[in-house]
């Protein structure tokens, strides 16, 4: 998402701009663990160049010129149970609040304008962020207010143009994109290092790939409602039409190997499918499964997702795993609702 023509004009005219100093040293924006129970799921575009996106490794974790990172959460009901976003260091508040509807959505879409609503704090110096894509009617706080690292100002939320729930956060300087993870302005290229803004103590490791999610249904499942709530259920009876397996990736990259497998009682393979992500994909969802015409055998049903990756110049290969297990169980007998007995004592 480029904010430049959206909000440069208030950057650069709301404060005004000093001479550069230190920069910020940066606690986490949300009230969130990130690969727990929120992920980074695209960082800031480094590649100058047009169509040609690559995060601050190179890699393809950015899409053309995104100019944050965003901490993606599981699913709308994380969102309305409620995430806190947190000022990332102390500062003075302008408020941008405003939700678009639907037809300025596209037109937002349509010219990479998709903030909705959002906080923006001036640090000093020329340093400021901006946290985007906020719950409609969650900010705390108002133009002009001073707040310290860490203080709520929202909740996470998908207003704007957002394709599902996150907090954008972005960081510049005299108007300038810069990747808190390097520290470096995004258009000096990938793969340079001035040095983490993150506070000293906060570990924010590089995530090639994620999953997310991952969980069993009773049918095809259906990834609208997934998107709603990533819940699985702990047990399903026997009589089911049929049984499936489903995972949530982040970060999948041209190349990627899946592998999807349900496991029976017995140790053998229920279902199993291998595919090729064809194409890179910040957020992507698969599953696997069979149609049943019998009641499944009672017990201990596993799923389990493999992803490998090929490393350049290595035969060795990058492999992430997740499992589920899902009981089968025999429903209890129903009780009858009047009887009778007794005991002959000799």
């Amino acid at each position: 998402m480029r904010l430049d023509r959206f909000f440069l004009p208030l950057l650069c005219c709301l404060f005004s701009v000093p001479a550069l100093a230190a920069a910020p040293q940066l606690i986490l924006p949300a009230a969130c663990t990130p690969g727990s129970d929120c992920w980074i799921v695209n960082h800031v575009d480094m590649n100058p160049a047009a169509d040609a996106a690559q995060d601050f490794t190179c890699g393809p974790r950015a899409y053309e010129g995104h100019e944050g990172t965003d901490f993606g959460l599981r699913d709308r009901k994380s969102l309305e149970q409620g995430v806190s976003v947190l000022a990332a260091a102390p500062g003075k508040v302008a408020m941008l609040d405003a939700q678009p509807t639907a037809e300025q959505i596209q037109k937002y879409l349509a010219e990479n304008k998709g903030c909705g609503n959002g906080v923006l704090i001036d640090h000093g110096d020329g340093w400021q962020s901006i946290s985007c894509h906020l719950k409609h009617g969650s900010v705390v706080v108002k133009p002009g207010d001073t707040v310290t690292a860490g203080q709520k100002l929202a909740e996470i939320g998908q207003s704007g143009a957002a394709e599902f729930p996150h907090v954008h956060f972005g960081l510049f300087h005299d108007g300038r994109t810069v990747d808190p993870f390097t520290g470096t302005y995004a258009d000096e290229g990938c793969g340079k290092v001035k040095g983490a803004m993150w506070l000293y103590g906060i570990n924010l490791e590089y995530e090639p790939m994620a999953i997310f999610a991952n969980g069993f249904a009773p049918d095809v499942p259906d990834f609208d409602k997934i998107k709603q709530d990533a819940s699985s259920p702990e047990t399903l009876t026997p009589e089911i039409g049929a049984l499936t397996y489903w995972a949530g990736l982040y970060g999948m990259q041209t190349g990627d190997e899946v592998v999807l497998r349900i496991t029976a009682p017995d140790g053998s393979v229920f279902a199993e499918n291998t595919l090729t992500q064809k194409d890179n994909k910040s957020r992507q969802f698969y599953f696997v499964g069979k149609r049943v015409t019998a009641p499944l055998p009672p017990g201990n049903y596993k799923g389990s997702i493999t992803i490998s990756r090929a490393i350049a110049g290595s035969t060795e290969k990058l492999t992430r795993t997740a499992e589920r297990d899902l009981t089968i169980a025999v429903p209890a007998a129903p009780r009858s609702l009047d009887g009778s007995g007794g005991v002959m004592v000799p």
